[in-house]
């Protein structure tokens, strides 16, 4: 890069730095969701020098065969970064997928300063990179070595790199295995939908190719990730319909008959149709805009053959994500939405490739523009939500939190579910949950939906506190709990049930 586009990099790269870290400062309360499983499981870590780390207090992990390489990374962290700043971890690998990207573009646009500065506005405004990496999560790893595994694929494939390219691709495809699972089968996905859309026996080579690098890299440890792989996704095949449902009022035992969670993934109808379609449009338009685009340009547009793989890799990965959220046997394989994250490297790309004017008549700015401004639009909507976001922890449930520490040892219910990390990091006490690793068997009677009488679930489990909120749970449920005691603290319950 010359000193021109050097500098307009920095400067785009410290706009989407902070287009990310402004939802820190927006919204209160903590956005990292999975940031107390991740604490337990380094403090276990780095504590007991024990891989993988033994988490007691999950009483439905089995085993935590987790994708090991972003733990690993983790622990080796100061604690402290970890504790206060751990969004940064996130952010960062966000800018380094960045900095792959405009050194991509650079790459494949002979170093054209205005299509490098564009990807890397399209990229820096996609709402899903804004809102996802407000927490710790390894999809961020993940999909950065698909992204340069991708790259060098072209290279090797269409620009005739050296073989020992082979070499480092073999390297990232084992990464990505041992990094994050959804990005493994959007992987597998794109070896597969691409080996067939271009003839290319090297895509299907990537397939066993992957496996036995992991197989390698992590000393046999990813067989153990592959079976944890199958149990989870096992589970969501049998219960995709209750993904973010009431686990009590969609519950066979205490349901309401024809009652559907307004918060449910997967909604029935035409309500569930648009709020599908809506979420698949606003966490990337840009990714749709270029579609529509490339579409209309097929009969008169002059592609080229790396413009065709670049769009190609883009559409698959959309693709994934319909078929992730519309086909039925598909939707356990996790929330279709969530593939946009990946989606957003090449659509990025080619909205700077579409710039040069190589490819596509002078008016392709229109919709490079339209696809930019689609994405500010969104994300501007995004910012607007989180000003009425509610924190995921307050003083009250502090009080709780205090209240259960100090409470003799006993195995902790929550309903809703999504309190069982912090509650299980904060107070020490044993809890009804797992979702982790493996043993996803074991979840299945009380999670999605509860299968069973409450009190056959007390005695089963020997459940002693159970921790909800007021108005949560039906008059029929509490009648059945038989509590000693109810214990008030604000909004929250906390139920002491008869031993």
């Amino acid at each position: 890069m010359d000193g021109v586009l050097a500098f307009f990099s920095i400067a785009v790269c410290a706009f989407a730095l902070f287009l990310r870290l402004l939802p820190h400062r927006m919204a209160t309360g903590t956005l990292a969701v999975d940031h107390w499983y991740w604490k337990a499981y380094l403090e276990s870590l780095r504590r007991d020098r024990q891989f993988p780390p033994i988490l007691p207090q999950y009483l439905f992990d089995e085993h935590q065969w987790y994708p090991p390489l972003f733990p690993r990374l983790m622990a080796a962290l100061p604690e402290a970064l970890f504790t206060r700043y751990n969004f940064l971890v996130s952010v960062g690998i966000d800018l380094m997928r960045m900095v792959l990207l405009l050194g991509g573009t650079a790459w494949l646009t002979g170093g054209e300063t205005y299509a490098v500065l564009m990807a890397g506005f399209v990229y820096a405004t996609t709402p899903i990179l804004v809102s996802y990496n407000t927490q710790l999560n390894p999809r961020g790893l993940g999909a950065l070595f698909l992204d340069g595994l991708a790259l060098l694929f072209v290279w090797l494939v269409l620009f005739d790199g050296p073989i020992w390219v082979w070499g480092v691709v073999l390297g990232l495809a084992g990464l990505i295995l041992l990094t994050h699972k959804m990005t493994t089968q959007l992987f597998w996905f794109l070896c597969l939908v691409g080996g067939i859309a271009f003839q290319e026996w090297r895509f299907f080579a990537l397939i066993p190719g992957s496996i036995a690098a992991a197989m390698l890299l992590s000393n046999g440890f990813y067989w153990k990730v592959l079976r944890a792989h199958w149990d989870i996704v096992t589970f969501w095949n049998r219960n995709w319909r209750w993904l973010q449902a009431h686990p009590i009022l969609e519950s066979p035992i205490y349901g309401e008959p024809g009652y559907e969670t307004p918060t449910k993934f997967h909604r029935k109808g035409l309500a569930g149709m648009i709020r599908h379609l809506s979420y698949l449009g606003g966490f990337s338009p840009a990714a749709w805009i270029l579609t529509v685009l490339w579409v209309i340009g097929l009969a008169s547009f002059n592609y080229t053959p790396v413009s065709v793989w670049i769009v190609g890799w883009m559409q698959m990965t959309l693709l994934f994500s319909l078929l992730t959220v519309f086909i039925h046997p598909l939707k356990c394989l996790g929330s279709g939405y969530y593939y946009l994250y990946n989606a957003a490297f090449p659509t990025a790309l080619i909205a700077g490739m579409f710039l040069t004017g190589k490819e596509l008549p002078e008016f392709a700015w229109v919709g490079v523009a339209a696809a930019l401004g689609g994405n500010l639009l969104s994300l501007l909507f995004y910012y607007g939500t989180l000003r009425t976001r509610s924190p995921k922890s307050d003083e009250q449930f502090e009080h709780v939190i205090e209240y259960l520490k100090a409470m003799p040892k006993g195995i902790i219910m929550c309903l809703p579910p999504q309190w069982y990390d912090e509650v299980a990091y904060k107070t020490g006490q044993p809890v009804l949950w797992g979702a982790h690793g493996y043993g996803f068997k074991l979840l299945e009677p009380v999670f999605p939906r509860l299968l069973l009488p409450i009190q056959d679930a007390v005695r089963r489990y020997r459940i002693r506190y159970l921790v909800s909120s007021e108005g949560y749970l039906p008059d029929r449920f509490l009648a059945e709990l038989q509590s000693d005691s109810i214990v008030k603290f604000g909004n929250y319950r906390v139920f002491l049930t008869k031993s």
